[in-house]
């Protein structure tokens, strides 16, 4: 599949590539170039329709990953503009310009933070309100409500996937304790959401909890399985669950 991973040079999209390299051909639009100098490359701002145009030609999925970035590379999530500007305003622009390009398959990367309360007594589930208190939460639900419009007004599939801090696959290794369910997500269970995400059939807009938290002790991950047959496969002893359905290779 040809993807357009926009902002695919930052933190997820650095990890990620590796495993949506095989068996895709991966385009980064972003500010700068990413790490891995395999993958094409073409610079630019998602609030530059000339830009986003480009990037769009031959395409037949994007994955929205666009975050804004300090002069030192750490994440802007605390930047009013920044926040809006990506979040909001150049994911409509990035939506609007594929409804107009005929392509109709997204995944917008949101995030946990969305749900600002979680609950003490149950699993966190996508019913429970999504009431962040953080700017950074606040404008990557804005982003969903973006996706969900798009998916109602213009027949777009639109998977809206709310990691829990994404890691790479030794940092989660290393973050996991005995007996206890690292909630955090690894590169390749993150990359696998992803492509389920522009490949499983399905109508519409669905947002998803994306967790290691394969007991669902804390995070319920059931509708990310429903829709896309997903389930966190990593395991503090390294090895995979099974997997009855379509996942990335390593």
């Amino acid at each position: 599949m040809r993807l357009l991973l926009v902002g695919g040079s930052g933190v997820v999209g650095t990890m990620v590539i590796p495993y949506l390299k095989e068996g895709n051909a991966l385009r980064v639009l972003d500010l700068v170039p990413p790490r891995d100098t395999s993958v094409e490359f073409i610079e630019g701002s998602v609030n530059d329709p000339a830009a986003v145009g480009a990037a769009l030609e031959g395409m037949e999925g994007v994955v929205y990953l666009a975050l804004g970035r300090r002069a030192d590379g750490s994440r802007a999530i605390d930047d009013l503009d920044s926040c809006y500007d990506l979040s909001v305003k150049g994911l409509h622009r990035v939506l609007l310009a594929m409804s107009e390009a005929g392509l109709r398959r997204a995944v917008y990367a949101s995030t946990v933070s969305v749900h600002g309360t979680r609950p003490t007594d149950r699993p966190l589930t996508e019913d429970m309100p999504a009431d962040a208190a953080s700017l950074y939460g606040f404008t990557k639900w804005l982003g969903e409500l973006v996706c969900s419009y798009f998916a109602r007004v213009h027949g777009m599939a639109i998977a809206a996937l709310r990691l829990h801090n994404p890691l790479p696959r030794d940092q989660w290794l290393r973050a996991c304790r005995p007996g206890q369910p690292n909630l955090s997500v690894a590169a390749p269970d993150a990359a696998r959401a992803i492509v389920l995400g522009l490949t499983v059939p399905f109508s519409g807009f669905h947002a998803l909890l994306i967790s290691g938290d394969y007991e669902g002790r804390s995070l319920c991950c059931s509708r990310a399985k429903q829709v896309l047959g997903w389930r966190p496969l990593e395991r503090p002893s390294e090895t995979p669950a099974t997997n009855s359905g379509k996942e990335t290779k390593r």
